[in-house]
């Protein structure tokens, strides 16, 4: 289990360079004097760089190796983080959060591959939920720290401590095994492999998307929202770390109940809470409405990650682990991108819009797992 303490470390600093920009990115496109369909488009591109190098991560580890492949992007990261600030035009925007998504987008199957192959089956929930409790802590002082940032020295520096975090991380990187891969011929072979012999993975993908679609709504545009109502950048950076805490006290107490309750119970309510909790946003207004909405919003939905991660790992063969892996991160981040992107349209018409997205998107979620699970 030590590596896979270690292996969390390296989560929790790459969460880190990211949530300690979370509050104040928004905030900071906004201060460029830019519409809520560039807010969106910036920050969803990331993702949608992270979706195409995600599925060629087995080609990447295949290429460099497990362990440098970590080492680079991370690397790679806190260079895009430390520039991003200095960009001066909109297209430069894009390309930084582009080339920092394109990046980023090697480590994450790397790291859950790693983690899945740690230890035998039977273990490998109470795995993942430790995996899953340092990535929560990686979202606890982060975001409060890049709120306080923003509000005292400028809206640039949380950006410039992610570039930092990502620096203090890569020491960590050399846990990581140095195994190259079997990469086939063409990388997007694998994925039609795992379709057709596991197709209940396409299912749990896009439930992840669903997860991941509600998530980006809420950190793109509750910024703007809780804002626009006076709510401080320090305080929305308190908000952002009161869902973390939450998280991580959901994935302490899911660590306890591995063995007695499976964690697949949790995913219906978690989905119906967290769902229900961010359409309710424009109508509320106050820091502490918001803060308790978050909280237990985060709480409910605790579970959703380390059960669709667990799915997946279940039904992929061993030597398809990196790219299902590959295949659920990019999941992720289709509603990292989605969520973004399509909200920022509709925020055009009305802030409360993107919120209100969510309700099909639940629905959605809620269809998936009422089909019947197939192997």
């Amino acid at each position: 289990m030590r590596r896979v303490h270690a292996l969390g470390l390296i989560a929790m600093g790459s969460v880190m360079s990211i949530t300690v920009t979370a509050p104040v990115i928004p905030l900071y496109l906004s201060s460029l004097g830019l519409p809520t369909e560039h807010v969106g488009g910036i920050i969803g591109a990331t993702s949608l760089a992270i979706i195409v190098t995600e599925l060629l991560a087995m080609a990447m580890s295949h290429l460099l190796g497990r362990r440098l492949t970590v080492v680079f992007a991370l690397l790679a990261s806190a260079l895009m983080f430390g520039t991003f600030p200095r960009a001066a035009s909109l297209g430069g925007l894009y390309a930084s959060r582009l080339i920092l998504g394109a990046v980023r987008g090697f480590l994450w199957p790397v790291l859950f591959a790693e983690v899945a192959e740690h230890g035998p089956p039977e273990r490998r929930g109470a795995q993942f939920a430790v995996f899953w409790l340092y990535f929560g802590f990686g979202q606890l002082f982060s975001p409060a720290l890049g709120g306080w940032l923003g509000g005292t020295v400028s809206l640039a520096a949380p950006f410039y401590a992610g570039a930092i975090i990502c620096l203090l991380t890569i020491p960590a990187g050399l846990v990581v095994g140095t195994q190259r891969d079997r990469s086939p011929g063409n990388p997007m072979s694998a994925y039609v492999h795992l379709l057709r012999h596991a197709p209940s993975i396409g299912r749990t993908w896009l439930l992840t998307v669903c997860n991941t679609t509600i998530i980006a709504v809420f950190a793109t545009f509750f910024p703007l929202h809780a804002a626009a109502r006076g709510v401080s950048p320090g305080e929305i950076g308190v908000i952002f770390t009161a869902g973390a805490t939450s998280f991580v006290l959901g994935q302490w107490i899911i660590t306890r109940l591995a063995a007695r309750i499976p964690v697949d119970r949790f995913l219906v309510p978690g989905f119906i809470v967290r769902g229900l909790a961010v359409a309710a946003v424009p109508w509320l207004s106050t820091f502490r409405a918001l803060f308790s909405l978050n909280f237990f919003g985060s709480l409910a939905s605790a579970g959703i990650p380390n059960a669709v991660s667990m799915r997946v790992t279940a039904r992929a063969p061993r030597e398809y682990l990196v790219p299902a892996m590959g295949g659920f991160n990019a999941a992720a981040d289709v509603g990292f991108f989605v969520g973004p992107a399509l909200g920022g349209v509709l925020a055009g018409q009305g802030l409360q819009w993107p919120f209100l997205m969510v309700l099909p998107v639940l629905a959605a979620a809620l269809l998936f797992l009422a089909l019947p699970e197939r192997a």
